[in-house]
């Protein structure tokens, strides 16, 4: 075991939190009404009609809300239902950064590691200085592109993946690409991070098998999440950005642990302060944004450790999703794929689909949340919020 390092010590350092459960859902998931959670029935309608607009462009396969640990709404189409798998595409990205805050916690490895430490190739100018807090919040500084501003062909998400040089070990040749940043000076949003995250996690352990056992013995099956599959490249790395999958009801379940402070029925699965670190934003990375020639996102929502965020960034009018209250953070995916978790409501909102890459073929995730506090009978007004912006 190695030691964490004071960097870890200090920004975990926080008081626990008392749990907000009466019951857990290891076993299964309890129902209640929507009048319990506060919700109008009639209001609650509004955002139905639009989550399975028959005549939509997007598809939902999924649609739930949990308040106070119970589902109070459940829904299903095209043939989808609750022990069917789906495809988690980024939603990886969030249960990876669950998974290395229970290894940060087993002192297998610390923030303040330096990459190089598990990849000699990073011993190198401007690389040496990576550390896996960097890594963990998209600010390593390696050049990637996960949109190709000139071509969505030429995408950096799609060579490392399928390319014949990389695609027997992904990690292993993300570490060789070039610096384009100094370590924290620059947000990036990528699979590679990801990626990189679970290749030094399989470093570290040194133990093949129980880097393959390491999901499920220390997080799927504490959890009972027996529908997860977490795919691998050829070296035997798990594709920590987007090779998830598994049900809706299971996934819920990481956000309930994000809820109650990375605890799960009187045990500690995160450290002290995790959620809170994954949910803060990065400074200076998002607040000195770069500017690229054709770039397609660039600091227009706020980030945490592999989890989106809803604070306004210095930058902008008002933060990314005005209709909600400003400490949801989201896990989200590729097609539309989105799950909500906010505090202050204790709600986790869920929502698996197949959306198109065009505006007009995607839900749209402020009206979501706008037409769901509606029927709560909150309003949370945007032209009111232009002043707002919580601490990093």
């Amino acid at each position: 075991m190695k030691t964490i390092l004071l960097y870890t010590a200090l920004i975990f350092a926080s008081t626990v939190q008392a749990s907000n459960q009466d019951y857990w859902p290891t076993k299964e998931w309890k129902t209640k009404s929507l009048e319990s959670a506060g919700i109008d029935k009639d209001k609650f309608n509004n955002l139905l009609n639009y989550i399975w607009d028959p005549k939509a462009k997007y598809k939902t396969d999924v649609f739930m809300i949990i308040k106070d640990g119970y589902i109070v709404y459940e829904g299903y189409g095209r043939g989808h239902h609750e022990t069917k798998k789906h495809m988690f595409w980024s939603f990886s990205k969030s249960m990876t950064n669950i998974l290395m805050g229970v290894a940060v916690k087993k002192g297998i490895v610390g923030m303040d590691d330096p990459v190089w430490k598990y990849y000699p190739e990073m011993k190198r100018e401007k690389a040496k200085d990576v550390k896996l807090h960097h890594v963990l919040n998209m600010s390593s500084g390696l050049k990637y592109f996960e949109e190709h501003p000139a071509n969505i062909v030429l995408s950096d998400a799609i060579y490392v993946h399928y390319s014949k040089p990389n695609w027997e070990n992904v990690a292993e040749n993300i570490v060789k690409r070039e610096m384009k940043h100094r370590p924290g000076e620059q947000f990036n949003y990528g699979t590679h991070e990801p990626i990189l995250a679970m290749g030094i996690l399989k470093r570290a352990m040194n133990d093949k098998e129980a880097y393959n056992d390491f999901p499920w013995t220390e997080l799927f099956d504490k959890l009972n999440m027996k529908s997860l599959v977490f795919e691998q490249d050829v070296a035997g790395t798990f594709i920590g950005g987007s090779g998830g999958w598994g049900t809706a009801r299971d996934y819920a379940k990481l956000g309930l642990l994000m809820l109650n402070d990375g605890m799960w029925d009187g045990e500690r699965i995160l450290p002290e302060g995790w959620v809170k670190w994954s949910t803060k934003r990065i400074s200076p990375a998002l607040f000195n944004p770069k500017k690229e020639k054709k770039e397609r996102r660039l600091n227009r929502e706020s980030y945490g450790g592999y989890w989106w965020l809803n604070y306004k960034l210095p930058m902008n009018e008002m933060r990314p999703y005005p209709h909600a209250p400003e400490d949801l953070y989201q896990a989200m995916g590729f097609r539309g794929q989105t799950m909500g978790v906010i505090p202050s409501h204790n709600m986790i909102v869920l929502r698996m689909g197949s959306d198109g890459r065009k505006p007009k073929t995607k839900v749209k995730r402020d009206k979501m949340y706008k037409l769901l506090f509606e029927s709560m009978g909150k309003n949370y007004n945007p032209k009111k919020l232009k002043r707002l912006g919580g601490e990093y």
